[in-house]
């Protein structure tokens, strides 16, 4: 069986040779598919390797929260605990749809332990409290301002790792709001997305600029429920 060059990746050949493809297999190889094929050509079978970047995909259709279920085998029905009219009255804004999307289906807690998400009336982690008490550490997010400052940081997610996440508000549907990350040094760093696409990217995609931690690991992801307190 002859051999063939390597294809597929940026740039590569196309796979599939005049008779088409008869057998493919791969690998996830960090931030790669590694492949190895057989095609039919008009000289006969050739043997192919396929090396090729991972791009981060959603099915047509499907929701983040649903991705998110998926993701870390979370069966439980909706929490739908949270007053949200109280919650963006008291903070004076409103909030993002995808991440009230997560709260009423996860409630409060962690992602793989890494990501704490802050959630009205969370013990501990009330984003209500955080959000109106972010003024008086306002050096510590600079060059930003915080909300409720035009253009201000308001954080929805803390780390053990001693990250930060934040929304950056503006003028624009909360939709829009740009997700950022600070690190312990003071560094910050953004990410065009929602909420629910930059949880599941931090999870799953180990590419940059995502491939946090969480993604990287052998294990299954989870979610580890804080319980809100009875009445919220």
């Amino acid at each position: 069986m002859p051999d063939g060059p390597p294809v597929g990746g940026e740039g590569g050949l196309p796979i599939g040779g005049e008779g088409g493809l008869l057998e493919l297999r791969g690998w996830v190889l960090a931030g790669h598919w590694l492949g190895y094929g057989v095609t039919a050509t008009a000289d006969g079978p050739r043997r192919v390797v396929i090396l090729a970047r991972r791009a981060f995909t959603r099915p047509p259709g499907v929701g983040w929260v649903a991705l998110l279920r998926e993701a870390t085998g979370w069966t439980e029905p909706d929490r739908c605990g949270v007053d949200w009219a109280a919650a963006e009255a008291a903070l004076g804004t409103a909030l993002p749809g995808d991440y009230k999307d997560i709260v009423d289906a996860f409630g409060a807690g962690s992602f793989d332990e890494y990501l704490d998400l802050l959630v009205p009336g969370g013990p501990g982690t009330d984003l209500v409290s955080w959000g109106q008490n972010m003024a008086r550490y306002a050096d510590l997010h600079r060059p930003y301002p915080v909300h409720p400052a035009p253009g201000g940081v308001l954080m929805w997610g803390t780390s053990e790792q001693e990250l930060t996440f934040h929304w950056l508000t503006g003028p624009a549907d909360p939709d829009h709001w740009p997700v950022l990350v600070q690190y312990l040094d003071g560094e910050w760093q953004r990410f065009d997305c929602g909420t629910g696409e930059f949880v599941l990217r931090l999870l799953t995609d180990r590419t940059p600029p995502f491939a946090f931690p969480p993604s990287a690991g052998p294990f299954p992801h989870w979610f580890a429920s804080w319980e809100l307190p009875e009445g919220q």
